[in-house]
């Protein structure tokens, strides 16, 4: 097809998308248009008495409408059309030739040569390609992977670099020729940067400097056959013995219907095998892994697919994460309007458990309370906290049976801020002066539970129950059978039998709806369930608030799953446990440090993020932040951390790892405003850093992205069917050294074969008309 444009156009299509097209006669387009109107008028006056000879006057004026567009061709022809284009000047610019050299571009394509072969060959000193460069420019060559290298002689891929940082190569070759008439830069790739570098800086320079980046994508754009593990979601956190779900995403193609088998590794420790079943109606999937650390340490833990018949790239079977897994130490303050089973049996299911403490405030007379799992004396003397530094000590907070008049407004407020900037937990279980029924309507508790109240007495119909007492059972819905709060068993498959097995529940409380950010994880199984459209009462719903999470447990009679139990059944202190760990999950530290991801690559930027507080979780600005970094061999060595002058208590820096292994992070932060304690005072994370394979995970053609990065800096973009069309057409390009041309259009055959169709159209319509 383009041939054949040719053919008809005089220049390939790229010419016209290039150029802008103008009139060599140097005439205004009004006095063209003058010129056109002028023509018309004569051609009118001329061939008038020839009109009046054609019966049907709509022949008549077809004929003059033909012969006029056989003039008026003929009058722009006259002007010389002809496209103005950029051209540089041969011989005076430099081009930079800047080839990736990572393992993606070893990868074998359909005819099982390695996709980077299309370039190595362009680019060898006896290539025709390389020859018409050099008569027009002066070449230099680059090879980049995570680093940049100028080729000095002949480039020679080996295809082993770890890494595809594209901005390090662009930034290489404009640093090499910074005071140069650099024409552009040439990229082989295939596009696959895994650097995470923002593009926008370098792209700031090519567009001052006007230098375009021609890309030339290799490789195919998408895998015939091939599976590989995108992502792992899982908690940086855990405690020993709680078990969590890795939450493992893959893109398959070719294998739509097919069975795999997924294995986790605790180091090289076997800790669980899962089936995995291909979608044939989705080419991306997530499946749930459930595992259970059983000691402290820090733990890498390695996903791995076992190989599929035909599988094109087998080293993105395999993804790692780590876990830091810890004593939480967590606290717990749980409030309590009155004794009941409910607190008995809560308080003696988390008696055993070394990560949870459980702080409880009972009331057992007015201004009167008993207090349990308190360190000091002096802990909740006075009841309820009313100061933040009190209350924000602990990492999730409890409502039992208690009124929302035990609370002041300002403690209500607290408990708020509690959640949404503390990041704590808060959970309010069922009771008969629980949520409606303990008047929570249009207060800061509401605001931050996962469900609406119902009305006060007064608004609400005589016949309308906030607390109902009678039996039902407990369903989990598809969100709470996956939810890590909600497992009874680690053994794929058997969550939901555990549930069945449950005591039924006496009472719950009911509730308006369940707010629109909200996700129910149980339901109770009353009648109401037969209609699909009343799938039964809310029983356990969360919802994230601000940083942290609220939990809304609507029954008071979970103590029946131990008490109508045997004494050696675990399911009541199991879920226990496990809901109290899930609701601390999101609290942090006043002083905390993080990085982007757990696993790096060496010479990869990673970035440090601390975050620093006061006990009442207020940001300060004035400390001072020194990380202290511990390398796989037992190098120590220090980072200052800077304040991010943009966010309040935020604290930056980076370093580049160059072992492979775990690194340890700890910080300590020096300010008036914090405790003395050194412990309070510091923080710590850790990260991998692996040689690895990510040069494999996502190796196909990022064309979309090769398009968008020649579009923006004025660029084109090229396959390896099509580059050898370059050489000429770089020429064309706009840059600090370019001169105008123009190319003539006036003698495009195309012209000739419309005027001769004007001449044949108006010899066919005379002939009709019997004029000639």
């Amino acid at each position: 097809m383009e041939n054949l444009f040719t053919f008809f156009f005089k220049y390939r299509p790229f010419f016209f998308q290039r150029g802008e097209f103008t009139f060599q006669w140097g005439l205004s387009y009004w006095t063209i248009g003058l010129l056109i109107v002028s023509l018309a008028a004569l051609i009118f006056l001329v061939y008038r008495h020839s009109l009046l000879q054609v019966k049907r006057r709509r022949a008549g004026w077809g004929l003059l409408a033909l012969r006029c567009a056989f003039f008026l061709v003929l009058l722009l022809l006259c002007m010389r059309p002809g496209l103005v284009l950029s051209r540089l000047v041969p011989k005076e610019n430099l081009l930079a030739i800047l080839v990736d050299n990572s393992r993606s571009m070893g990868i074998p394509t359909e005819t099982n040569q390695p996709r980077g072969q299309k370039a190595q060959e362009l680019l060898t000193e006896e290539s025709d390609f390389l020859k018409a460069l050099d008569e027009k420019f002066y070449v230099r060559l680059f090879q980049f992977d995570s680093q940049v290298r100028r080729v000095e002689e002949s480039l020679e891929l080996d295809w082993k670099g770890d890494q595809t940082n594209i901005v390090k190569g662009i930034e290489g070759v404009l640093t090499e020729t910074k005071n140069l008439p650099l024409a552009g830069i040439l990229l082989f790739t295939d596009g696959s940067d895994n650097s995470y570098r923002d593009f926008q800086e370098v792209l700031a320079e090519l567009k001052a400097r006007q230098i375009p980046i021609h890309t030339i994508g290799l490789g195919p754009e998408s895998l015939t056959r091939d599976v590989e593990i995108t992502h792992v979601s899982a908690p940086r956190v855990s405690a020993p013995e709680t078990l969590w779900i890795a939450r493992v995403t893959f893109r398959h193609s070719g294998f739509g219907g097919s069975r795999g088998r997924l294995e986790v590794r605790e180091g090289n420790t076997l800790v669980q095998t899962q089936e995995v079943h291909f979608p044939r109606d989705s080419d991306t999937f997530t499946t749930e892994v459930k595992i259970i650390p059983t000691s402290e340490g820090i733990k890498s833990y390695h996903f791995s697919l076992k190989p599929l018949e035909g599988e094109e790239i087998l080293e993105n079977n395999t993804r790692t994460t780590i876990m830091d897994v810890q004593n939480l130490a967590a606290r717990i303050l749980y409030v309590e309007g009155h004794p009941r089973w409910e607190y008995k049996f809560i308080r003696r299911s988390m008696a055993e458990d070394k990560n949870v403490r459980l702080v409880t405030l009972l009331r057992t007379a007015l201004n009167k309370f008993y207090r349990q799992g308190i360190e000091e004396e002096t802990t909740l003397a006075a009841g309820f906290p009313s100061e933040r530094e009190e209350l924000f000590q602990y990492q999730g907070i409890l409502f039992g049976s208690v009124e929302s008049s035990f609370f002041t407004y300002p403690q209500m407020e607290m408990v708020r801020d509690f959640v949404g900037k503390r990041g704590g937990g808060f959970m309010m279980l069922g009771g008969s002066s629980s949520f409606a029924s303990g008047q929570y309507q249009n207060t800061p508790i509401e605001e931050i539970l996962p469900v609406w109240l119902q009305a006060s007495d007064e608004e609400r119909s005589s016949s309308e129950s906030m607390y109902v007492q009678g039996e039902s059972k407990l369903r989990l819905t598809d969100q709470g059978l996956n939810h890590p709060a909600l497992q009874l068993s680690s053994i794929e498959g058997n969550n939901a039998s555990e549930w069945d097995e449950i005591p039924v529940l006496t009472d719950w409380n009911v509730v308006r709806d369940t707010k629109a950010g909200a996700t129910v994880l149980a339901r109770l199984d009353t009648s109401s369930s037969l209609d699909p459209d009343q799938p039964g009462i809310p029983l356990v719903v969360f919802q994230r608030y601000g940083r942290g999470h609220t939990l809304a447990f609507l029954t008071g009679s979970s103590w029946r799953w131990q008490m109508l139990e045997d004494q050696e059944d675990q399911k009541h202190e199991t879920f226990w446990r496990q809901m109290l760990r899930w609701l601390v999950r999101s609290a942090k530290n006043p002083i905390t440090v993080e990085t982007k991801r757990e696993v790096y690559s060496q010479n990869e930027v990673v970035d440090l993020r601390a975050e620093v507080s006061d006990k009442a979780f207020n940001r300060i600005n004035d400390a001072r932040v020194e990380a202290t970094i511990t390398s796989p061999s037992g190098e120590i060595f220090t980072l200052p951390l800077q304040w991010d002058a943009q966010e309040d208590g935020i604290y930056r820096g980076q370093l580049t790892p160059h072992e492979d292994g775990f690194y340890a992070v700890e910080i300590k932060a020096t300010a008036s405003a914090l405790a003395e304690s050194d412990k309070e005072r510091q923080a710590k994370t850790s990260f991998l850093t692996s040689t690895g394979s990510r040069e494999y995970f996502e190796a196909f053609q990022k064309k979309d992205f090769l398009e968008k990065l020649a579009q923006e800096t004025g660029g084109n973009y090229y396959t390896a069917s099509d580059v050898e069309r370059l050489p000429e057409e770089i020429l064309y390009t706009q840059s600090q050294t370019s001169v105008i041309e123009v190319l003539d259009l006036w003698d495009m055959p195309f012209n000739l074969v419309l005027l001769m169709a004007l001449l044949f159209g108006e010899w066919i319509l005379r002939r009709r008309e019997g004029l000639i």
